[in-house]
């Protein structure tokens, strides 16, 4: 089994098995984000998403969540 180091926690860990993305950001999740952080990312996303009532329907609001997802788990540029 393969490991990678996560971005966020710094831990040699198992990568996470899915990615709710494709493309470039998917693969990037993939690669630097293990399990256990992408499951903290799942409870803060309801956080954001209710605190800042985001519409995921407008691009703003869904942008607003991605760069607030990537800033939380620490994604290389």
């Amino acid at each position: 089994m393969s490991t990678i180091t996560c971005s966020r926690c710094g831990q040699s860990a198992a990568p996470m098995t899915t990615c709710d993305f494709g493309g470039a950001l998917g693969t990037k999740l993939l690669a630097h984000t293990c399990a256990a952080c992408w499951k903290e990312w799942e409870a803060q996303r309801v956080i954001v998403i209710n605190e800042y009532r985001l519409n995921l329907g407008n691009p703003d609001h869904f942008a607003t969540l991605m760069r607030t997802m990537k800033e939380f788990l620490r994604l290389p540029a």
